[in-house]
């Protein structure tokens, strides 16, 4: 039996579970994500038909604070864990890494409830624009302890590479978000409380049961390696989620910073503003779908490539790397067109014609959570050289985002993103990334998305023309792998272009 094949079956034997390769990792939670955003994308056109706008808009500003303050709260502890907890499960010093990051995390979680309590007529104003909202501010601030706990267990399994459970959880948590939701909206309240309440919910009872399977699942056997003292196990991990936590502060501020300067700059009274993120809202019900996509694609692929890093493999990251940028520039484009060719008759039937402000600023919407998504993808690169606090740069284009209007917010959000797209692979090239130059003319295809469906089109046509007949995108190798790949997956293709059958 080959070293790797006896490490996988010491693994699956030591811990229960056995971790993913690369590629099933990937695939994995691109399939449950498929049926995942499906249920979401119901449960959100729903939303919009049921609600006023001006209550989508208190939803969607309390998600907005949920998502900035849970990884605030807790130092962005958890995100470390794609890159150390593999690191110390190889040590034999797992158990460890787990107690002590627990207790850390618990503190952290409990003092910032605490000072937020003790500020809520702040939040309230903050959050929903009015000191008055002192009841719906406290479920906001309680809910922040459950999205705690369920990103924390989330982080665990991820950087254990159990990707099928962490499938299973986002599946489940989604799940129950929606049929608790739903079924307040329709029995007790049609305002952003219920939504609230459902998501608070959902988040806890999906955790408790996925860590209670485990807890049964896995053995709980005795740490092997050498105990770690406090002060090398705590510096480097600080210092990684220091940098990591502001940068993720930046980016999910980079992220609502338009609906607040809507809120409380854009010069509408409360009801009036509240409305206008309402429609901001709609216009990201589809095209978050990609966002969602990258995400777990960049969770997937970071304790991968993290594990290339420590072998000193540099070149196959970056060339990874390049050709993942590649081929998600690509299939974005393409579903950025389906997604202005379906969003018109979904505003129109499902919405009940309530969110047309929406629909107008749809396009340039779009291109910004394209961009966003190709920034996630693009972190990978920082992130396994533990250099976190190099991205923190690419957020001054902050500076970028307009007070009036909704259309000139969601345009300098998209031309910001773009910035910060391009900035990013400045800081990756010089971290060492060898970043190529089709990489980055790709970076810029979302502008053909913002300027409707048509040029999209003709763009995606000429695009997949010269895929097609040149070799000016993928280079050999990468079409190589490309082909390798699809007929390792789908045999039938090979039959179908008359190519060779995969070997068995």
């Amino acid at each position: 039996m080959s070293e790797s094949a006896q490490t996988k079956q010491a693994a699956k034997k030591r811990y229960g579970l056995r971790p993913e390769t690369l590629i099933s990792s990937i695939a994995l939670v691109l399939i449950v994500n498929l049926f995942q955003r499906s249920v979401g994308f119901g449960r959100a056109v729903l939303f919009c038909r049921w609600l006023e706008p001006e209550e989508l808009g208190n939803w969607e500003m309390a998600y907005g604070f949920l998502m900035l303050a849970a990884p605030l709260a807790v130092l962005g502890l958890p995100g470390s864990f794609s890159r150390y907890l593999e690191k110390y499960r190889q040590q034999g010093r797992l158990w460890q890494f787990l107690r002590r990051t627990t207790g850390w995390t618990l503190l952290l979680a409990t003092t910032a409830i605490m000072l937020l309590i003790w500020q809520q007529a702040r939040i309230s104003s903050l959050v929903f624009g009015d000191n008055s909202q002192t009841t719906l501010a406290l479920g906001v601030i309680a809910a922040v302890g459950f999205v705690v706990y369920h990103h924390f267990v989330q982080a665990v399994f991820g950087g254990l590479r159990l990707f099928r459970v962490v499938s299973a959880l986002h599946l489940m948590q989604s799940l129950m978000f929606a049929a608790i939701s739903l079924s307040l909206l329709l029995w007790w309240r049609t305002a952003a409380e219920s939504l609230l309440l459902g998501y608070a919910s959902a988040c806890f009872l999906s955790t408790t049961l996925v860590l209670a399977w485990a807890i049964i699942r896995v053995p709980r056997a005795p740490d092997t390696g050498d105990q770690v003292q406090a002060r090398d196990f705590w510096l480097p991990l600080l210092r990684f989620s220091a940098w990591l936590w502001v940068t993720n502060v930046l980016s999910n501020v980079f992220t609502i910073i338009d609906r607040y300067m809507i809120l409380h700059y854009g010069g509408f009274t409360t009801e009036v503003a509240l409305e206008q993120v309402g429609n901001y809202h709609s216009s990201n019900i589809v095209p978050v779908l990609l966002i969602s996509v990258a995400n777990l694609v960049m969770g997937a692929m970071t304790p991968h490539l993290s594990h290339d890093w420590e072998l000193g493999r540099r070149k196959s990251v970056s060339d990874r790397l390049n050709m993942g940028l590649k081929i998600t520039s690509i299939a974005m484009l393409v579903g950025g067109i389906l997604v202005l060719l379906f969003c018109p008759m979904l505003f129109h039937y499902a919405f009940q014609n309530k969110y047309d402000g929406g629909l107008a600023v749809l396009p340039w919407a779009l291109a910004a959570c394209v961009w966003f998504s190709l920034l996630l993808v693009a972190e990978t690169y920082v992130l396994c050289a533990e250099k976190t606090h190099l991205a923190t740069n690419i957020m001054l284009n902050l500076l970028l985002l307009p007070i009036w209007g909704l259309l000139g917010a969601v345009v300098a959000t998209a031309l910001a993103t773009f910035t910060a797209v391009i900035c990013q692979l400045e800081v990756n090239r010089r971290l060492g990334m060898q970043v190529s130059w089709k990489t980055s003319l790709l970076m810029c295809i979302p502008f053909l998305l913002g300027f409707g469906v048509e040029i999209a089109t003709a763009g995606a046509l000429g695009l997949l023309l010269i895929i097609a007949t040149r070799k000016a995108v993928f280079n050999d190798e990468e079409r190589e792998a490309i082909k390798a790949e699809l007929l390792s997956r789908a045999p039938w293709l090979g039959r179908l272009l008359g190519g060779p059958a995969p070997a068995a």
